[in-house]
């Protein structure tokens, strides 16, 4: 090849790659409640068929992003949303299956001139969040050398710990939302002596007369029913039999006590008189189970997957 067409080849690359990248994606104003199940998948690892944990919710012109799964970037891409365009995370928990998106999510959001990131979620968050500034620092170094202009890092992420609010009143609150937050039994078997950032959180977003309630990993509890009660849609985790039979003995206790059935997660719905149920976070998933839910609630049962819009 010669010099003329190799630079031409790299031109045509580069631009193809620039091309391939999300553009910017308002969400239209005045507009009703809807989700986006950026990734469905649950646990830690990768999959081949679903994307880590992570649901946009968009209203009225603006993004709220619950959970940062592994792919969070290239799922946002698929539905056409720049990682900069994403302001605002709600993390349920510190499982890294809920947060391992976060580096690139946060990292190309600064690299592409994003205004800013805030996180918010349970215990832990600001040292998590520090954390990821750190790495951000690096990229932002030797970038800032390149361009002769660097933007600190502290001045494009904050962060703020729910801790011992969540039950008591907004947690956050806008002019298109406000949120409540729950402690749930997702954390039920840890020594919290050892690990004193192990809080779980359920989410209730509230849009007028219209709401979501977000599970987030959880057990049983006995608090969470009434949390989520009479919402338009639960958006709800749920581990089968398979689930449980694909990890080690060793995390079998876990599956039982800290995930929801299939039962379980229909009890919830029933006795929260949701109007739709929502099954996001899954991993094997049977039509067997998916009857075993409707035995127990009667309402509209969505085995979510990922890239799926549902309005409310």
């Amino acid at each position: 090849m010669t010099p003329r067409r190799a630079s031409l080849a790299a031109l045509f690359l580069c631009l193809a790659g620039t091309m391939a990248h999300a553009q910017s994606s308002p969400v239209p104003a005045n507009t009703g409640p809807r989700l986006i199940l950026l990734g469905t998948g649950g646990g830690p690892g990768g999959r081949v068929d679903r994307a880590g944990i992570a649901t946009m919710l968009e209203v009225n012109g603006r993004r709220y992003l619950i959970d940062a799964g592994g792919g969070v970037s290239r799922q946002l891409a698929m539905a056409g949303i720049a990682e900069r365009d994403v302001p605002l995370v709600f993390l349920t928990h510190l499982h890294d299956d809920h947060y391992a998106g976060l580096l690139s999510l946060a990292s190309f959001s600064y690299s592409t001139r994003g205004k800013a990131m805030a996180l918010i979620g349970p215990a832990g968050t600001t040292r998590l969040t520090t954390a990821l500034g750190d790495m951000l620092a690096v990229n932002a170094r030797i970038r800032g050398a390149e361009s002769g202009a660097m933007r600190p890092v502290n001045a494009f992420l904050s962060a703020r710990d729910i801790g011992a609010a969540a039950g008591k009143g907004p947690v956050f609150k806008d002019e298109t939302i406000a949120v409540t937050a729950v402690t749930n039994t997702h954390y039920a078997l840890v020594d919290k002596a050892a690990a004193p950032d192990a809080q779980s959180l359920s989410y209730r977003f509230t849009i007028g007369a219209k709401s979501v309630v977000f599970t987030g990993d959880t057990g049983t509890s006995p608090d969470l029913a009434t949390f989520a009660k009479g919402a338009d849609v639960l958006v709800a985790e749920m581990a089968t039999a398979a689930d449980r039979a694909a990890v080690p003995p060793q995390v079998r206790q876990h599956m039982d006590v800290e995930h929801l059935s299939p039962a379980q997660v229909g009890d919830l719905a029933r006795q929260a008189g949701v109007g739709k149920l929502v099954l996001s976070h899954v991993g094997t998933v049977s039509e067997q189970d998916l009857a075993e839910v409707r035995a127990h609630y009667s309402g509209p049962v969505v085995l979510g997957r990922d890239l799926q819009t549902i309005s409310f």
